[in-house]
């Protein structure tokens, strides 16, 4: 099941399993930026982010490698170049997508999902032969 949303980094519920390599092009947008001044995007920063908000995740990516723009400055850059790189992302093959899409997204990428929700608290596990979850 993948679940996208441009409120969060990454998903912060337990129930997100990732089937793209979105997370590997979430790394290759911020290792860009990192790049422009000579930083390393490494997997301690990463981990520092994950379950984080995007503009707290920004704010702690600006801090830890002490980039010299604002956290905003760096989530609007990462963006840019995430539309760029993530229609390349690649799902695993005979997968369900959920997708808790951001309402500024272009529907026609929603198109290929399975279901399409409003939040997470619509998510009904059960639909996808999951346990339920509080």
């Amino acid at each position: 099941i993948l679940f996208l949303s441009q409120d969060h980094y990454l998903p912060s519920t337990g129930v997100c399993v990732f089937l793209s390599d979105t997370e590997r092009l979430y790394t290759v947008s911020f290792q860009e930026i990192c790049d422009r001044f000579g930083k390393q995007y490494t997997w301690t920063v990463k981990s520092l982010v994950m379950g984080k908000k995007a503009l707290d995740a920004a704010q702690i990516i600006r801090d830890a490698l002490d980039l010299p723009m604002t956290a905003e400055e760096l989530l609007s850059e990462s963006r840019k170049i995430q539309e760029q790189i993530f229609p390349s992302a690649r799902l695993m093959p005979g997968m369900q997508v959920v997708m808790i899409p951001d309402d500024n997204l272009d529907p026609s990428l929603t198109q290929g999902a399975t279901l399409r929700l409003r939040s997470m608290e619509k998510f009904d596990p059960q639909l996808f032969g999951l346990p339920v979850y509080d």
